[in-house]
């Protein structure tokens, strides 16, 4: 994927389709390979981006970084790009990321969709729900936590070949235990909160009631501080609509950004 240098740092970043542009931002541990489903249904209507974060993926891994600096970067490939009146869509941390961007230069997003979010925390919600599970994880290896992590994110309808898959795809670029502490230790006491009501985009959040990391009060949370919302409860997902409801999510994400 094309490197662009973004506030120092090397950043991988997709480029497809043409047309509008439609921003994707990925969670923690991720990388933007994770929406290349959404790239292929969008990339007929829209020119879509989707940006590896610092940190994560193929992008530079710097020792320590912030949620600014996310949210910074996310500018700053927009400006490069020479991208306004955007479409966002971010997924866990990328949700924080789009609200942080929404949040910091209301004009220049046209519609957002907060996929699984949350609009503060003390700590990652996984180094949290790690924690609230101790006994499940101690003595396992890095990979093997990562692995089990994954495993509890989902709701009790998701398949095994749905979970596998998902997990290959979410793990194509692993970070080592050290980068995984920095990526989590970069969502540490954040709050979007008192910024939300500055949110002039038409927004749609989506939660997925079995979801053990950002709960659906979560995302309700998010969406009653936001003037134009919708809020979706799918009641099948847990952390990974897109995986566990698959045609439902995309009609949800196809039938909102065709509105506005």
């Amino acid at each position: 994927m094309p490197i662009l240098t973004v506030n120092g740092v090397d950043l991988s970043v997709a480029i497809e389709g043409k047309g509008r542009p439609l921003l994707f931002l990925h969670g923690l541990g991720a990388s933007g390979r994770v929406w290349s489903k959404e790239v292929e249904s969008f990339k007929p209507y829209f020119k879509t981006v989707a940006i590896d974060a610092r940190g994560h993926g193929e992008s530079a891994r710097p020792a320590r970084y912030t949620l600014d600096d996310h949210i910074d970067d996310a500018a700053g490939v927009l400006d490069a790009l020479g991208m306004r009146d955007v479409r966002v869509v971010g997924s866990s941390m990328g949700s924080y990321i789009a609200q942080g961007l929404a949040t910091r230069d209301p004009a220049r997003v046209h519609s957002l969709i907060l996929v699984v979010p949350k609009c503060h925390g003390e700590t990652s919600s996984s180094a949290r729900l790690i924690a609230k599970r101790a006994d499940e994880f101690n003595g396992m290896t890095h990979d093997e936590q990562q692995e089990y992590l994954l495993k509890l994110s989902y709701g009790p309808y998701a398949s095994e070949p749905v979970k596998a898959a998902w997990i290959s795809e979410e793990r194509r670029f692993p970070l080592t235990s050290t980068e995984w502490a920095s990526a989590a230790a970069a969502l540490t006491g954040f709050d979007l909160r008192a910024a939300l009501p500055r949110i002039k985009a038409n927004t749609l959040v989506i939660s997925g009631r079995y979801d053990r990391l950002n709960s659906v009060q979560d995302g309700q949370k998010c969406a009653s501080l936001i003037a134009d919302v919708e809020f979706v409860e799918m009641k099948r997902s847990g952390h990974f609509p897109n995986a566990e409801e698959p045609k439902l999510y995309i009609t949800l994400l196809h039938e909102f950004l065709a509105g506005w």
